[in-house]
């Protein structure tokens, strides 16, 4: 009666436990690694995309609260400076960018139209590659040039 017992169990053996605690534990540790590469951007276009879309933003935000947008390069301390109004200044490091000192653009200010009145290029260095953000006046429209 007692090998009756023994031989019809409905559970798992320790070994199988722990074979399958591993298996999700393998499942689950390649699905972490594999999704923080994805949040750091390492490529050039990105880091170009992210530094393009904080300019098109401050832009987009001196036309929405009708108030000038200063946004000032400091290549000594490789950051961007926003003055918006007349509230506390805002610092952005530009890192992994690094910008030139031979940049002839100082400061963007854009007006409550989202227009700005100076015109310049930004000259930029990641990883061994330079590139350029070169603006027009008026409309605050720039492009980019990648340099040998």
């Amino acid at each position: 009666m007692v090998a009756k017992l023994l031989s019809h169990k409905q559970g798992f053996t320790l070994v199988e436990f722990i074979l399958v605690l591993t298996i999700i534990s393998l499942v689950v540790f390649l699905t972490v690694v594999n999704h923080t590469e994805n949040l750091n951007p390492t490529d050039i276009e990105s880091h170009i995309s992210l530094l393009t879309s904080r300019i098109d933003f401050y832009q987009s935000l001196a036309i929405k609260q009708k108030q000038p947008v200063l946004l000032l390069f400091r290549p000594y301390h490789n950051d961007m400076k926003v003055q918006i109004g007349h509230k506390t200044p805002i610092f952005i490091s530009l890192k992994p960018l690094i910008l030139s000192n031979r940049s002839n653009l100082d400061y963007l200010q854009f007006n409550s139209k989202g227009q700005i009145s100076k015109f310049g290029t930004l000259h930029f260095t990641y990883q061994h590659t330079h590139f350029a953000l070169i603006f027009h006046i008026e409309q605050g429209r720039y492009r980019i040039s990648f340099e040998n």
